[in-house]
């Protein structure tokens, strides 16, 4: 559905790999686009003739249980989030397609299964 080309595409390991990217982009003035979980519908993970920030690397989850929190890597889909948390015991309420990414739906919003009974989405 996108047709969009970038120049160059940097898979980034770490958050020292998303920096020297992003300052090799302002650099030489080149359009910028982050991929995350790589679920965007509307193409906002690629631009034409700029590089491509590519987080897929990035698919780490560490649970802290004491305080129920997650840090989740940039590159993070819900199945991943889902497998770490369920061997902890715990669950979201967020994400209802496994190949969503945590980022894009924790920041462009989303619902999941453990919603509240007979709520829309537009009521969350």
């Amino acid at each position: 559905m996108i047709d969009r080309r970038p120049s160059m595409i940097a898979l980034c390991a770490d958050a020292a790999d998303v920096i020297s990217s992003v300052n090799f982009a302002r650099e030489h003035g080149l359009p910028l686009a982050v991929r995350g979980g790589g679920h965007s519908v509307a193409g906002f993970g690629t631009c034409d003739g700029g590089m491509v920030i590519d987080l897929s690397p990035m698919r780490y989850v560490r649970v802290d249980r004491e305080s129920l929190t997650a840090r989740v890597g940039g590159g993070c889909r819900w199945r991943d989030f889902d497998h770490a948390t369920h061997a902890f015991g715990l669950a979201t309420p967020a994400g209802v397609v496994s190949t969503t990414g945590v980022a894009g739906l924790t920041l462009g919003g989303g619902f999941g299964y453990l919603r509240a009974a007979g709520a829309s989405p537009a009521t969350i």
